[in-house]
């Protein structure tokens, strides 16, 4: 094989067809990184040892170009006993549960009674731990260090170091979370030298949600260690939002500054090839709003419902005039978000999870694309330039921030504060308004369409691999 081709090791535990957050991505890069010289070798779990209840989609496979040689590893399992202990000890069933459901059922409000709100209000108390179970906790997290995916670091790392003996690699990538990514990609270039480019896809050390999920926990302290460790080594660190990256450089400093990038999501061309958007036509009588994807933590679509219930209780808008889908996962913790009057019961849809093909049909057949981003201004939803590649209007509940100047600049669609229930209405006032009248059409996005076209983000991390090459 021609050395004009660069060989790179691409490591990236969440890879098809394990279809958690952020593969979309890593297929992208994957897809197009061959065309611009580049011949990958992918590092990733082996199917059969993903956490139980992963998603899967083997549509995602197909996209993965044949000449990508794909290294699947078994992953250590003594550290799965002990997350089983730690239940066991804090006295659950000894035995798996059966998995939840992953869509709540549309409940009328009249099915709620005094006990839930009881144990609502005990959840969100403060809990005092003793002695014996901060000493449980302490053990865990001694083992989910840098994360639960941690225990595929010892067979990651050793798989790498043979790999590379027999390809002679040029360069390392990895994309995280997991941030066990990271960490396989740290000793893997103490041992071998070679360039790394380390491409965070969320913040992690100060994300906005990680005082409430870390805390002070050990986890929570070998963040923001491991972190610096990542950036210090790294030489090339790539950030999805502008706004990580000016966190980033004004936490590590003008110096450590100069290794960051920024290169946003994106959507792949090829899956909108010949998709135009349909415009609702003027006899339609349901306005459609969907939103596909999981739903968890403060993605919560509680103040959503409540401004739709409130348009049809103070503001005439009738329940057949309204659809509201969701197509994915949600939270049971988020279940009784979806607790509601008569009214709403019959405007809401839930879905389980679906292929990403099945997932863009559904956001075809819509009006309008919902995306629901509270409780922080620097991440971006992947979501969203899918939304932007079906050329639809996109309604934006979201506070100042990425997100939110994603819509801005480039004019597609409405925004809406998270706690701020009279913009909420007010957004959606305006859609029944317009679609009543026939004037509800696809934005135009033919800049974004071009500024988040997959092929030409995959040319950005081209440049990135090469200024390593030139400089390592």
């Amino acid at each position: 094989m021609s050395r004009s081709r660069k060989k790179v090791l691409f490591i990236a535990y969440i890879f098809p067809p394990l279809a958690r957050a952020g593969v979309h991505r890593s297929v992208r890069f994957a897809r197009y990184l061959p065309e611009l010289g580049w011949d990958l070798t992918v590092l990733t779990p082996a199917e059969r040892y993903y956490p139980p209840h992963s998603p899967i989609d083997r549509d995602l496979v197909k996209k993965i170009p044949e000449e990508i040689a794909l290294e699947s590893t078994p992953v250590f399992q003594g550290a799965a006993s002990m997350f089983h202990l730690k239940d066991v000890l804090r006295g659950r069933q000894a035995s798996s549960p059966a998995p939840k459901p992953k869509v709540p059922p549309v409940t009328p409000k009249s099915a709620k009674n005094s006990a839930p709100a009881k144990t609502a209000a005990a959840s969100n108390a403060p809990k005092r731990r003793g002695a014996m179970q901060k000493a449980k906790d302490l053990i865990y997290d001694l083992f989910t260090i840098p994360d639960k995916d941690v225990n595929w670091l010892p067979y990651a790392v050793a798989r790498g170091m043979k790999l590379h003996r027999r390809e002679k690699f040029d360069l390392i990538y990895s994309t995280a979370p997991p941030f066990t990514d990271h960490l396989v990609a740290h000793f893997l270039k103490k041992m071998t030298g070679l360039p790394w480019v380390a491409d965070f896809r969320d913040p992690w050390a100060r994300a906005p949600w990680k005082a409430e999920i870390l805390g002070e926990s050990l986890r929570g302290k070998s963040a923001t260690y491991l972190e610096r460790q990542f950036v210090l080594a790294a030489d090339r660190v790539i950030l999805n939002t502008e706004w990580i990256k000016s966190d980033f450089a004004e936490y590590y400093g003008p110096q450590l500054a100069q290794k960051f990038s920024v290169i946003t999501n994106g959507f792949d061309p090829q899956d909108f090839a010949g998709i135009h958007p349909i415009a609702p036509a003027r006899s339609a009588k349901k306005l459609v709003i969907t939103h596909t994807g999981a739903l968890y933590r403060k993605r919560n679509p509680q103040n959503f419902f409540t401004a739709c219930d409130n348009l049809i209780s103070k503001h005439g808008v009738a329940p057949h005039e309204l659809e509201l889908r969701f197509v994915g996962t949600v939270a049971p913790e988020l279940y009784s978000s979806f607790e509601c009057g008569d009214a709403l019961r019959q405007v809401i849809q839930v879905m389980p999870p679906v292929s990403h093909q099945e997932a863009l049909q559904y956001q075809l057949e819509s009006d309008v694309l919902l995306i629901l981003q509270p409780g922080t201004s620097m991440s971006v939803p992947g979501k969203i330039f899918e939304y932007i590649g079906m050329r639809k209007m996109i309604l934006a509940i979201t506070p100042r921030g990425a997100t939110a100047d994603v819509v801005r600049e480039n004019n597609l669609g409405m925004i809406a504060d998270p706690d701020n229930l009279a913009e909420i209405e007010n957004c959606l006032l305006k859609l029944v308004h317009d679609f009543r009248n026939g004037g509800l059409q696809p934005p135009s996005v033919n800049g974004a369409f071009t500024k988040y076209n997959g092929m030409e983000l995959t040319k950005q991390l081209h440049l990135e691999f090469m200024k390593c090459l030139r400089h390592g």
